[in-house]
């Protein structure tokens, strides 16, 4: 009874956090600026650490640079007017970043351009569940989004155009305890035809590994919807952007919870225990499929996160916080 009742409370508090984060973590409309330094809310709605984040040091300081320049902030938060017009970029193109964070400078600029597919695949994968997702059934969505997951994207033809970096100081409101980590971003470009490429590359990789012909077919006829969905920039608000990265942060950990009670429902000794994880594995499963076809970018950008995209979400999460 003690092993039945331990696994239930596993797999329901999977479930639960789950559900949550993925349709009310998005709703928000408060758009005011906090002051800094801003507080950083945890991505868990259990064990709370209170933690403040100050800018202590960033690029170009010393000739003016703001600590948050405007462009950066309107990147981030899905606007490249600001980036294209600083920075002399056509404007038909395609501008992306990525960002990675670490206590050393040198390692977080090459995390983050080591993360930059990681960061782009995880895109186009939203894309093509978004175009596709309405003429897949249960068990083909869920098919086509493993075999997303796991394609790996070559990008070429992609230019770097600048990179910022920030030494943030994070302290922890309890213990008084701090620590520096900095965050570095690097801006690429790419015209618009090369983009395009590569979005019908990406999907003619996953419609390749498909088993079945049939969903094959759905994929590719579903390609000028997926080619929309990417042609598409839409800028969030400061709290939409939050909201939807501390639903990502808590995605990817229930991932591993999940996992965890995937691997537990197999070696339940007690048969009604593996019953009630594997419901509680295909309710998660039935929030994530609603998510995925919901046409929301916020709730797709959540129910896409994986457990191994934690690194350049935290990078995320800690960003959200030092710029807005």
């Amino acid at each position: 009874m003690e092993k039945k009742a331990k696994m239930e409370r596993v797999v329901r508090i999977a479930s639960g956090l789950l559900l949550a984060f993925i349709f009310a973590g998005c709703t928000t409309t408060d758009t005011a600026k906090p002051p800094e330094p801003a507080a950083i809310p945890s991505a868990s709605n259990v064990d709370v650490t209170p933690t403040r984040a100050l800018v202590r040091d960033w690029s170009s300081r010393t000739l003016g640079i703001p600590s948050t320049p405007p462009w950066l902030q309107a990147l981030v938060l899905g606007n490249t007017g600001p980036v294209k017009q600083d920075f002399g970029i056509n404007s038909a193109s395609r501008v992306k970043f990525s960002l990675a964070q670490n206590r050393n400078r040198e390692s977080a600029r090459v995390q983050a351009g080591l993360l930059f597919a990681a960061k782009t695949a995880n895109e186009l994968k939203q894309y093509v569940v978004t175009g596709a997702g309405s003429v897949l059934d249960d068990g083909q969505l869920d098919i086509v989004e493993e075999i997303a997951t796991a394609t790996k994207v070559t990008i070429t033809g992609n230019s770097t155009v600048a990179d910022f970096w920030q030494l943030v100081e994070i302290e922890d409101t309890a213990t008084h305890q701090k620590t520096q980590e900095y965050l570095y971003y690097i801006v690429y470009s790419m015209d618009e035809a090369t983009w395009k490429a590569l979005v019908r590359k990406y999907t003619n990789d996953i419609i390749g590994q498909l088993p079945d012909r049939a969903v094959q077919t759905k994929v590719a006829n579903a390609f000028a919807d997926i080619d929309a969905a990417a042609a598409r920039e839409t800028a969030m608000t400061e709290a939409q952007f939050k909201a939807q990265i501390a639903a990502q942060e808590q995605k990817a950990k229930n991932d591993q919870q999940i996992a965890l009670a995937q691997v537990n429902q197999q070696t339940a000794a007690n048969n009604q225990a593996a019953l009630t994880a594997r419901a509680e594995i295909e309710a998660n499963a039935g929030a994530q499929r609603a998510a995925l076809r919901s046409g929301d970018p916020a709730q797709v950008a959540a129910a896409s996160a994986a457990s191994g995209d934690i690194d350049w979400i935290s990078a995320l999460s800690t960003a959200a916080n030092v710029l807005f």
